[in-house]
């Protein structure tokens, strides 16, 4: 596979959408995916198939003065397990660096093994619990990855 990250934009928007209701079941509206790819305080990072041109992951992270929120991480089920989301997850983290971001914080569902083996294999460490914050009831563990950014 011939893999390329972009910067996801406006004209991304219904591959986001779509992308989202095959690996989360809609978790977000067309509306919310509009506002995270036109927001300035939003990153939106896509892996994009260079041959199908297919948008195969993304990720959405909010800007908060040093910090970095990942609110979004989701790789295609036909494609997971070959290191689309490693490879997504580690160009976001070298961006943050050039941004001066010192922490990046996400949620995971605390049941979601696969998801918590890989964000602590990118040195993620778990900081906090979120009680009922999904949908269905399920809670979240709150990870953080420090940076060090030093001005």
């Amino acid at each position: 596979m011939n893999l390329k990250i972009i910067q996801l934009r406006e004209m991304h928007l219904n591959d986001c959408v779509d992308l989202d209701q095959k690996s989360s079941n809609g978790l977000w509206s067309k509306s919310q995916w509009k506002k995270e790819l036109t927001d300035p305080k939003r990153i939106c990072l896509g892996v994009k198939e260079l041959q199908t041109k297919k948008l195969l992951g993304l990720c959405s992270a909010w800007l908060v003065i040093d910090e970095l929120h990942i609110t979004f991480i989701a790789v295609d089920p036909m494609n997971q397990r070959k290191g689309i989301g490693k490879f997504l997850l580690s160009d976001l983290i070298k961006r943050s660096k050039s941004l001066q971001i010192n922490h990046i914080f996400l949620e995971v569902k605390q049941n979601n093994e696969s998801a918590k083996a890989l964000y602590n294999s990118m040195g993620f460490k778990t900081v906090g619990k979120r009680s009922n914050f999904y949908q269905d009831g399920s809670d979240a563990l709150l990870l953080n990855k420090e940076t060090h950014y030093k001005s």
